[in-house]
């Protein structure tokens, strides 16, 4: 993992026990990434264990270059094995799990309807800049 992917699942760290289902949890993710004006893709559709068959529908998750996922609820429902991914990852490294999936527009929200969605939660995401972003004054 880079540098960089390390420290984007660790700001994300903060969203990681909240009791919301993958497509709120997505949509806050998208929104922290957007303000950062870091590309990515939201998807919906369904993620499968093909060791055990089990399936989660609907399911949402992120996408960014280069083929890196973010997923932070995949094991609450599918289990929670080291196999199975969770946080910042590339699905070529967790084989056992299947993404298939369409684009998923994610609205924008405000920061007061984040803070409300997370229990302040959002407050505490504090995500790292890319390589070559502007820096604003």
């Amino acid at each position: 993992m880079s540098d960089w992917h390390d420290e984007l699942e660790l700001a994300l760290l903060p969203l990681e026990d909240l009791r919301v289902d993958s497509i709120y949890m997505t949509f806050v993710i998208s929104n922290a990434l957007s303000e950062r004006g870091i590309f990515h893709q939201c998807r919906i559709g369904y993620a499968e264990d093909r060791l055990s068959r089990m399936t989660t529908a609907p399911h949402c998750w992120v996408e960014l270059e280069q083929g890196w996922c973010i997923d932070l609820r995949l094991r609450q429902w599918l289990g929670d094995e080291d196999d199975l991914p969770h946080g910042v990852f590339q699905p070529s490294d967790y084989p056992r799990a299947r993404y298939q999936g369409t684009a998923l527009l994610v609205p924008r929200l405000d920061v007061e309807d984040l803070k409300a969605m997370t229990n302040d939660a959002y407050c505490k995401v504090k995500l790292p800049w890319l390589a070559g972003q502007a820096v604003a004054a």
